[in-house]
């Protein structure tokens, strides 16, 4: 059933979720600065070939996101995720949380590594199609450029063009996830019933099958039913909803003691 959300609970949401955010954009430009030195690493061994028509398998083959994106997870997920658990054990049990800490942290370590296990190959995939066609793209108008002016190119374009908004999406998903995560950690570890509301950003891109679940309460093992999918709380990739239901959302979940 829908409950109405007060103007100063959603002011604490927004607050929340802006302070998970600013820790996001520390780990996005975290991010851009691994990419831009595995970019560099094997576009230099495309140069080494000294053929373009190199530099495409090249890319396939070498580019590697394994060495630093594990840690990036892990290392956001702590980061953002332990102050919104300690938000959360506060609501619940209504005084200052300390014991869990060490707890939340390692729930959140082994989230984000088995995460960071299911979506490395797909991230680093969506980096190699962006690279792939970028080449493409430039050979399409040069064909006879030479391979240096080719990964010049090429890195000139991706750090120009699309390397902040890829690491802002990636970085962004990624703190809402943790943070929602770390929530139901915190919730977890606390001998306290709860139920649990779902709360739009009020941002003004809200999807529209959030925006039907804005308000709705359930109780705390009760799953949200949304149109095409079920979710434990916003974010929640256990029951298998579809990205385009996680993605870039900035929905929240608030928990009340019974």
């Amino acid at each position: 059933m829908p409950r109405t959300i007060t103007t100063a609970e959603r002011k604490r949401r927004d607050y929340l979720r802006r302070r998970g955010l600013a820790v996001g954009a520390v780990y996005e430009k975290r991010l851009i600065a691994a990419r831009r030195k595995e970019i560099r690493s094997v576009l230099a061994k495309a140069r080494d070939f000294d053929d373009p028509d190199m530099v495409i398998p090249t890319i396939t083959k070498w580019l590697d996101e394994s060495s630093y994106l594990g840690k990036w997870w892990q290392g956001l997920y702590v980061a953002a995720g332990v102050p919104m658990a300690k938000s959360t054990a506060r609501d619940l049990r209504q005084a200052k949380a300390a014991a869990e800490v060490d707890m939340w942290q390692r729930t959140l370590w082994r989230y984000a590594t088995r995460r960071a296990g299911e979506n490395i190959v797909i991230v680093t995939g969506t980096l190699k199609d962006t690279l792939v066609s970028i080449v493409s793209d430039i050979l399409l108008g040069e064909p006879s450029i030479g391979v240096e002016a080719l990964t010049s190119q090429i890195y000139k374009r991706y750090t120009g063009e699309f390397e902040r908004w890829m690491a802002r999406r990636i970085a962004q998903t990624e703190t809402m996830i943790g943070m929602a995560e770390a929530s139901q950690a915190a919730a977890d570890t606390l001998d306290v019933g709860y139920t649990k509301q779902w709360a739009i950003s009020g941002l003004g891109n809200t999807r529209e099958t959030h925006e039907l679940m804005d308000g709705v309460e359930v109780d705390q093992n009760e799953p949200f039913i949304l149109p095409d999918c079920q979710m434990m709380f916003p974010h929640d990739t256990s029951m298998n909803a579809p990205a385009s239901e996680i993605i870039n959302c900035a929905c929240d979940c608030i928990r009340r003691p019974k």
